[in-house]
């Protein structure tokens, strides 16, 4: 068995570090939404792309320390001894740790259970820090697939590696493929398998000419819910998804679903998700390539073709459409605006959360507008932030209006008396 307290194997880290945190994996992370539970067949193997929890967590105060602690470990890269020196004092402190009775929320039944520990906080480091790293990386290949449309499934020196795995190393297969829909790593607890991408000239020798290695599939039984799963065999339970192709999934599904022709309830909410998606923070970090001719072409399925490489992420009230002679509510924002912002604003206060000020910004009534032909300067307080924005509506993309520059502005002063 691996020892789950000890480095990551590469390409995550390199000394006892990560080699590198790319926005991708910080954007995964950063995106989750933060949900105790008390056993970990409450969630869905789905669930774990949109949320991040802890068994044994529901009622203890201490959700939020692990994110925090979790967050802070991929974003300074720090390694397995940094993040649990930091984080079991507090742990400690709240009474989460060691073995001891607590009740089941959803059954009421006290038992002795084992809270924080060593071991269990190696699991929660290598569990969360591994599907970051691999679902950014998937995000990556997303946006890298027409030079490097090929994966090839490897398999790191392990302690005892599994047989199917080690069966699937060589496995190679267009990035499009079912097959990564189940198989794209880690396929398990431990799992120090990976992937890596290659050109068309690279795999077409070796590619592989038959469905891969199957091994057949095996039944679980969640004893919380009742219901039976079937994955493949070699997959531990709950690791038979892919949750970078989750999160992509989500948002292609949002866009093809033609966001014009929702109505303008159902297409805030949609378009508060992309905002705060995986795909978006790429966007807007600048870490995606807007030089991609697949982008440019419109063929991505999960970004919307607006005549240039875009998401929406706002709505404009009714008045604001209707001045500015535009042809859809939605206000959209290029990659290449993204490229540019994230460029300029390295050293300023402005973070990717500050987009999702924006909605609020346009709906505000005392709101400054100040009006050109062609677009609109907006300035206003949002949670005690002066934040200004200037929204161009573009006459060529029939009438679309387009996210140019946001800024905070900072904190508003008090007025002296």
């Amino acid at each position: 068995m691996n020892d789950t307290t000890g480095p990551l194997p590469p390409p995550l880290t390199q000394g006892g570090k990560f080699a590198q945190a790319p926005a991708e994996v910080r954007a995964f992370f950063d995106a989750k939404a933060i949900k105790p539970t008390w056993h970990w067949q409450d969630f869905e193997a789905a669930e774990h792309a949109h949320a991040f929890t802890v068994a044994k967590t529901a009622g203890f105060d201490v959700i939020n320390d692990l994110h925090d602690a979790i967050k802070t470990a991929i974003t300074e890269q720090q390694d397995f001894a940094t993040f649990a020196k930091n984080i079991t004092p507090t742990l400690q402190a709240k009474g989460w740790w060691g073995r001891k009775v607590a009740i089941d929320p959803a059954s009421g039944e006290a038992s002795v259970v084992q809270l924080g520990s060593v071991r269990r906080l190696g699991t929660i480091y290598w569990a969360n820090t591994r599907t970051a790293y691999a679902a950014g990386q998937w995000t990556r290949i997303q946006a890298t697939k027409r030079l490097l449309p090929y994966l090839e499934y490897l398999h790191t020196v392990a302690a005892h590696p599994r047989p199917e795995h080690l069966a699937w190393v060589g496995t190679v297969l267009h990035a499009d493929d079912q097959w990564w829909e189940s198989h794209y790593p880690p396929n398990g607890w431990k799992c120090q398998c990976r992937v890596r991408q290659l050109s068309r000239g690279e795999a077409a020798p070796r590619l592989t000419p038959d469905p891969p290695s199957d091994f057949g599939h095996q039944k679980f039984v969640n004893r919380r819910t009742g219901t039976t799963l079937t994955t493949p065999r070699g997959i531990d339970p709950g690791w038979a998804t892919n949750p970078g192709m989750t999160r992509l999934q989500e948002v292609a599904t949002v866009l093809a679903g033609r966001l014009d022709a929702m109505s303008p309830e159902n297409r805030a909410v949609a378009i508060t998700d992309i905002v705060a998606s995986p795909i978006f923070r790429m966007m807007a970090t600048g870490a995606m390539d807007y030089n991609d001719q697949a982008a440019r072409s419109g063929t991505r399925p999960d970004m919307v073709d607006l005549g240039g490489y875009s998401l929406p992420v706002a709505q404009a009230p009714a008045d604001l459409v209707s001045k500015m002679g535009a042809s859809s509510d939605m206000v959209i924002m290029s990659v290449a605006t993204g490229a540019k912002q994230a460029e300029s604003r390295k050293n300023d206060r402005f973070s990717l959360d500050d987009y999702q000020k924006l909605q609020a910004l346009l709906n505000d009534p005392s709101a400054s507008r100040i009006f050109t032909p062609s677009k609109v300067i907006i300035r206003g307080v949002v949670k005690g932030r002066t934040y200004r924005a200037v929204i161009k509506v573009n006459q060529n993309i029939p009438h679309r209006f387009f996210l140019v520059s946001m800024l905070d502005k900072g904190r508003i002063k008090p007025r002296q008396q």
